[in-house]
């Protein structure tokens, strides 16, 4: 079903357009990744990007959970719930912090390290694909170009 928000050009319309866009884009692709993640390696695209984060995070000794949640763009009793997952699949580990109780971290392990690293290619290539696709698909090409486009690199 393709919907054309477009009538009225006014920069509302425009923002209104580009976040059914996004919205159309960003299911699609999580959609995607989540069926090859899962297949090729076990873990879901938000589990993935989690991992990532805490990866990213592992030398500051994890990731506050709150940090963590806004990171990959979930509430903090979903990413709490995830990341209980992850930790039961031995891919993660929570602490409490030392100098304020209340604070929970998030920390990856080795074997969630290995994971993230197996799965990278795949992520990479599958992302590259779905934009690919979808930059052929009148409700989500325009985005995509701007998504692509990167002034900087036209300025060298």
């Amino acid at each position: 079903m393709e919907i054309n928000v477009a009538a009225g050009r006014g920069r509302r319309d425009t923002e209104i357009e580009l976040w059914l866009q996004l919205t159309v884009l960003t299911s699609r692709i999580s959609s995607t990744l989540d069926k090859r993640l899962q297949r090729g390696h076990g873990v879901s695209v938000a589990e993935y990007t989690a991992l990532v984060v805490m990866r990213e995070n592992a030398k500051a000794g994890g990731v506050r959970m709150q940090d963590l949640a806004e990171a990959i763009g979930l509430s903090q009793s979903t990413v709490s719930r995830l990341v209980a997952r992850l930790e039961s699949e031995g891919l993660a580990t929570r602490s409490i912090g030392e100098e304020d109780r209340r604070v929970m971290y998030a920390q990856i392990s080795d074997q969630g390290k290995a994971v993230v690293t197996a799965a990278a290619a795949t992520f990479q290539k599958e992302l590259t694909t779905a934009l690919d696709v979808a930059s052929f698909d009148e409700q989500t090409a325009p985005l995509v170009a701007r998504l692509r486009h990167n002034p900087a690199s036209a300025e060298n």
